[in-house]
Parts: structure tokens; sequence; C-alpha cells
């Protein structure tokens, strides 16, 4: 049965055979150099082999481009593995093979959205905020389906429903969000920047939900719950600045400073009837209209 640290091997090697078509065994063992898991090509290649034996993960080996190519053939197979090497690391569970994950799948269900996305280009874009490297790279937009190139300052690595994104300065100034799964063909460069706001530009996105900033002020949002969904709201907070007003057999009034924005919009309005927006009056009345919109919607 493979340890906990072996498990963890495996999962670097198919990060790094999924980030191209053909990965030889000098990138590899660089790459696991890099993680600081230093492995003799022989190992490296017996690594590869429990990987197709153990979990029935389809990697070959290709003589002519003289390197290993992971075919993505059964994607299913490829996100129930990861997700076990997640729940291995997270909870200490042996995971000894394909036999034993189908063992495991009939007490364990996964969420579809359980594994980050983007996480592949985040070792890359950690190491170029750290050396204030600017960054290239292509960006696609999922609404036009236009792809856009970009040259950016990276400041920040923020993570937000279950995917990541890069906070970058695309002028003096001026940042923007890119989610990290919508990143191809990312370079980084040799010419560094100097870093003269990134301490704003950090606390920026800490007075807020998501992702969506302004420079507008801070405002004192209170916001009246059910009993029942206030236990929900106390487990999971909405934002670190989130503290109870007042409670009662009827209601609970929970109290968040911060910058309103899209984000708070729909995380107040997934809370359906069992919440009420008592302030900011802006607030409140963005909140009503979307709702009267949706009743409209429903009288046709």
């Amino acid at each position: 049965m493979a340890t906990h640290a072996t498990l963890h091997i495996y999962a670097l090697i198919l990060e790094k055979l999924t980030r191209q078509k053909s990965t030889s065994l000098v990138e590899l063992k660089a790459f696991l150099e890099s993680h600081e898991l230093g492995k003799s090509d022989r190992t490296i290649a017996r690594y590869i082999e429990q990987m197709r034996n153990e979990f029935g993960l389809d990697i070959k080996y290709d003589a002519s481009e003289k390197g290993y190519l992971f075919e993505k053939s059964n994607d299913f197979e490829v996100e129930l593995f990861l997700n076990f090497m997640q729940l291995s690391q997270s909870t200490g569970i042996e995971i000894g093979g394909k036999k034993r994950m189908a063992e495991l799948m009939q007490l364990v269900q996964f969420d579809s959205k359980l594994r980050l996305q983007g996480v592949e280009n985040l070792r890359n874009i950690l190491f170029a905020i750290q050396n204030r490297r600017f960054i290239n790279f292509k960006h696609i937009n999922y609404h036009t389906d236009k792809i856009t190139s970009y040259r950016i300052k990276p400041i920040l690595l923020k993570q937000y429903q279950y995917r990541w994104y890069v906070i970058g300065d695309i002028k003096e100034g001026e940042y923007r969000t890119f989610g990290c799964d919508r990143i191809s063909d990312l370079d980084i460069e040799t010419k560094t920047f100097v870093a003269k706001n990134n301490k704003e530009a950090r606390k920026k996105f800490e007075q807020i939900i998501g992702l969506n900033y302004s420079d507008s002020e801070l405002q004192k949002v209170r916001l009246e719950l059910t009993p029942l969904q206030a236990k929900y709201l106390n487990a999971s907070p909405l934002h670190s600045s989130q503290y109870i007003e007042s409670e009662t057999r009827e209601a609970v009034i929970f109290v968040l400073n911060l910058i309103p924005n899209y984000e708070l919009i729909q995380q107040i309005l997934l809370m359906g009837d069992q919440v009420k927006v008592l302030a900011p009056a802006s607030l409140r009345f963005e909140v009503k209209k979307l709702l009267l919109s949706a009743l409209e919607l429903y009288k046709k």
C-alpha cells in the first residue's frame, strides 16, 4: 500500500504530466527536485509503473518523443485519483489502489467542484509574486471566448469558490483579477518591479467578499437572519469582520464591516427568505430590486 509520501509524489508526477504533451524523465526529475524530492531515474520509472498498475492511469512512454505521455481519455479516473489524493493528505486515510478506492467510493461522495481549478499555474505565479517579477500570459474571457495577452505585476493569489485567481497591477494602481484556470502561455520575466502599493492592494481585497473591489468606503452591513440560517452563517462566515450584534428567539442580527459588492449580493440572495438586509439602505434597495425582478419572471 502506498504511503502518504509516495501518494504525494504520484500527485506531483501527474501534475507535471498534465501540463504538456510529452514529459521526459529529466524534466520529471527536475520537477521533483524543485519540490525537494530528489529521486533517481529508476525510482521515478518505478513510480510511474506503480501509478499504472495500482490506479489504472494511462501513462505511456513514447520513444519517438523520448518522453511520457498521459492519456486523458478517462477524465473520471483522473478526477477520482486526485480527489482521493486530497482526501488521503487531509485525513490520513490510506489509499491502496483502484480496489481500495472502489471500496471507499461506497462510503464517500465527492463534490464535482471539490478539486480547486487553476492549480497548475500557482507555483510559478507565486514565485513571480515573491520575487517581484513581471509575468506575461494569455487569458480567455468565458463570456466572449476572446483571448487577450496581458503583462502584469502580480500582487496576490486569492482563492474563491474552488478557484484560484491572481490579482495584478496592469497600470499604476489599476488592479484586475484573472482566473488561473483561464491562463495559458505563462511566462515569467527576469525584469523585476518595485512594489509600491502592494500592502494597499492587499488591504483592498481584504475589505470585500470575492473578487470585485471598488474604491467605495467601508460600510456597516446589518443582516437579519432566522435562527436556523444563523447557525449556518455562524459556522461558515461570509467575511472575517462578521460578528453577531444581537440574538433573540425570532431573529439573529449579523454585522459585517466591508465594501458591498456583487459577491455579497449573490451570497445574500442564496439565503432566500431566511435573510433580510437592514442596512445600508443602498444595499437593501439593490437586493429588493433583484428579488422583485425575479418575482416578475414567475408572473408570466
